[in-house]
């Protein structure tokens, strides 16, 4: 039995949160199987071979002009049906529920291949029946919503046509009002994306992570009143219960991380999330998120739209600001801090993050409570081994010697980090966020790598100044005045790595001038061609 072979598979890779939440998507479940099905048991491999399979269904009808093929029973425990106000089905339903389905699809295309520019699936020629997008509807079990699967193995990137399967009810929702009509809407926006990431832009059976983030976004773009993406952001496994866990991880986090969708729209446009689909399918999605933020008029990346995430993620819930962060915040929980009573001089925390990662900390001084949001922006970073590294962050009410900054509240904080440039560091005070980032005299990231668009930033105090880079041996190459940027709390002047000739700047260490009104600041830093 199909419902069946869905426990088995979910019962070994479930991606099921700690408090029974149900699995919003079956395709984080579906492409560990894939991945690992050489390791499978017989059970299991048998599991596998049947949901890769589309199940035959009573009955099919043609919609939107062609575009979809809807199969489903009449009849017996997998027909659909509508529900009544008490959440129980009601009989005889099964068409009125399909006949739901098909305005529903015909919206959710329109918005997402019309309206936002993203390219449709391919058809699959005779399977299913004909060129249809084919839609089976039946029990799915207890607690997924749906499930796109496709029909054959790809490579790491590559692409597939698939099939959609969606839950034939929707009873088990939470949230009561969800149940029903409202779930549906969002599991066709959702799985419809799927197939379109799968069918025209790659699949990654490694990241995952990007494929749920995309389509949980899209439940919010196609259907912006059903909010059912906000379950995720209250259960115990989301990011703001767990910042600690890094982007590409596989788990249930992923649903909750849909805001990241969010972020990236109202920060740098809507039409940010096609141009990062538009470059996978060349890439995995870490390295096409950095590419398309380099594209961007306003040039940058990952690592910093990382740092800034972590500022947006800590204005939620009470301390909302829908101007300047998500227009919904009010309506998300606050984020998990670790507090301390500032009552000794100095507080230390030592510990590990993982890359892609935060940590919040709040200090109270009795008169204000500063809050250190901590992340560490390396984005060297795979979905089943993400690399750690480890930190020791004091702050402390005076001042002990130079390598201490001074934050918000009259407190001072040290950072010792392996390697400066890959983390960040914003203290939120009373007044609002600051950073514990580079000083004046300072470069980052350091050592510097110009590929991709990649920039080096060199902050200051000013609105505009003049950076001349030198040589080891003291040749100049390259001068320009510039106007500061905004980048992260602080301004900055940039450089690309290219040299006054339009050449590429060779790796080495390189010193830099920055005249600036009334006076002259120097640095150095080190650039590395991979």
């Amino acid at each position: 039995m199909r419902t069946e072979a869905h426990r088995i598979l979910t019962s070994r890779f479930s991606a099921a949160g700690s408090e029974g939440l149900p699995v919003k998507c079956g395709l984080p479940i579906l492409s560990t199987a894939i991945r690992e099905r050489a390791s499978l048991g017989a059970d299991e491999r048998s599991a596998l071979a049947s949901v890769l399979q589309r199940a035959e269904r009573q009955t099919s009808i043609i919609a939107d002009s062609g575009r979809f093929r809807f199969h489903f029973d009449t009849t017996g425990a997998d027909a659909p049906a509508l529900l009544d106000a008490a959440g129980q089905r009601v009989p005889g339903t099964a068409r009125a529920f399909v006949d739901s389905a098909v305005a529903i699809m015909a919206h959710v295309y329109q918005f997402e291949i019309g309206t936002l520019g993203f390219q449709a699936p391919p058809n699959d020629g005779t399977i299913g029946g004909g060129p249809e997008y084919d839609i089976y509807i039946y029990d799915l079990g207890p607690d997924t919503y749906g499930l796109t699967t496709p029909d054959v193995f790809v490579a790491e990137g590559g692409m597939s046509t698939t099939f959609m399967e969606i839950h034939n009810d929707f009873s088990f929702v939470s949230p009561p009002a969800n149940r029903g009509i409202p779930s549906l809407r969002v599991t066709l926006a959702h799985e419809f994306h799927h197939a379109i990431q799968i069918g025209s832009y790659g699949y990654w059976t490694n990241d995952v992570w990007f494929h749920e983030i995309t389509s949980v976004w899209m439940e919010d773009v196609v259907y912006h009143g059903e909010n059912d993406y906000l379950n995720y952001l209250f259960s115990g496994d989301s990011q703001f219960k767990l910042p600690g866990t890094p982007l590409t991880a596989y788990d249930y986090i992923m649903y909750s991380r849909g805001i990241l969708g969010k972020y990236f729209t109202k920060r740098f446009g809507h039409d940010t999330m096609l141009h990062i689909w538009q470059n996978i399918h060349s890439m995995a999605p870490l390295q096409a998120i950095d590419l398309t933020l380099h594209q961007l008029p306003s040039s940058t990346t990952l690592s910093v739209a990382f740092a800034e995430w972590t500022l947006w993620n800590f204005y939620t819930g009470v301390r909302a600001d829908s101007v300047t962060y998500y227009d919904e915040a009010a309506h998300f929980p606050v984020m998990k801090e670790t507090y301390y009573d500032l009552i000794s001089p100095t507080q230390q925390v030592t510990g590990s993050l993982s890359c892609l990662a935060g940590a919040y900390f709040g200090y109270s001084t009795g008169t204000d409570t500063v809050t250190v949001a901590l992340s560490n922006l390396s984005a060297d970073c795979q979905a089943n081994s993400p690399a750690s590294s480890p930190y020791t962050l004091t702050v402390s009410r005076n001042r002990p010697d130079d390598s201490y900054r001074e934050i918000a509240g009259g407190l001072y904080l040290k950072l010792d980090v392996t390697n400066q440039s890959q983390w960040f560091a914003w203290t939120i005070g009373r007044q609002g966020p600051g950073t514990t980032s580079v000083a004046e005299g300072g470069a980052y990231p350091n050592p510097f790598h110009p590929l991709g668009g990649s920039l080096l930033f060199l902050p200051v105090n000013e609105d505009q100044g003049t950076l001349s880079v030198y040589s080891s041996g003291m040749e100049l190459v390259y001068s320009a005045t510039l106007q500061s940027q905004w980048r992260l709390g602080q301004r900055v002047l940039t450089w690309d790595g290219v040299t006054k000739s339009k050449g590429a700047a060779p790796t080495g260490i390189y010193l830099f001038v920055l005249s600036l009104p009334g006076r002259t600041v120097t640095g150095k830093f080190a650039l590395v061609r991979r």
